[in-house]
Formats: structure tokens, C-alpha cells, sequence
């Protein structure tokens, strides 16, 4: 089942760019995903040409394989103008959320059991 998360890109690594030197001919993107974490992940060869700083993009989180459940993590779709806009908004609104209820719980004192009296 395919699965995506969405994130903007930070810095292209392209093999055509004069500030990087590589041994292969793959394109790279430092992503800043929806969740605040960061990572570097191949893009696709079709749309890398297209790709730049600020693009809001969906990376495939699917397995590599049934067998390995490791996610692939590579930049399959560029979204710009008002979906980009959209997915990015929602996915912060339930990152929001998320954080909230985190900090809430981390607050609140240990429950202890109630005693029980054996007689």
C-alpha cells in the first residue's frame, strides 16, 4: 500500500550544479518534513530538473519491499500554488495537535494506585 508525507525542500543537490561534486548522476533534496524532522532523500529523475528550494513535495514512505520494511523516501510529486498551500497547512494543524497533547501529558503529576486494605 502506497503511502506519502509531505515536506519542502531546503537545498537541491544536483549533479548539473556547479557547488556539487558527486559520483553519481542522481539528484538529492534536503527535506524538511511536516513533523519538523530532516532528511536528505533521492528525487525521482522525471521531476528533478523541475525541483527548487521552497517546493512543497510528497516523499514515498512505502516499504522498499515485503520483506523489508524500511521506506523508501524518495521525492515523487512537486505541489505549488494552493494544494501545496493546503497539504502543508493540515499536516502542521495535526503536528500542532499532536505537540499539544505531548506537553499537556508530560505535565501532569504521576498517577499513583489507589491503596487497597486486605483484611
Amino acid at each position: 500500500m502506497p503511502l506519502y508525507h509531505p515536506g519542502k525542500i531546503i537545498a537541491v543537490y544536483s549533479p548539473t550544479s556547479k557547488d556539487v561534486a558527486g559520483s553519481d548522476s542522481g539528484t538529492q533534496a534536503l527535506v524538511e518534513m511536516w513533523d519538523e524532522n530532516v532528511f536528505t532523500c533521492d528525487v525521482e529523475k522525471a521531476i528533478a530538473p523541475k525541483l527548487k528550494e521552497g517546493d512543497v513535495v510528497l516523499i514515498d514512505y512505502s516499504p522498499v519491499s515485503p520483506k523489508m520494511m524500511i521506506p523508501k523516501q524518495s521525492v515523487v510529486k512537486i505541489l505549488r500554488g494552493p494544494i501545496a498551500k493546503k497539504t502543508m497547512e493540515k499536516y502542521a494543524e495535526i503536528h500542532r495537535k499532536r505537540k499539544a497533547h505531548e506537553t499537556s501529558s508530560q505535565r501532569m503529576p504521576p498517577q499513583q494506585p489507589p491503596s487497597q486494605l486486605y483484611g
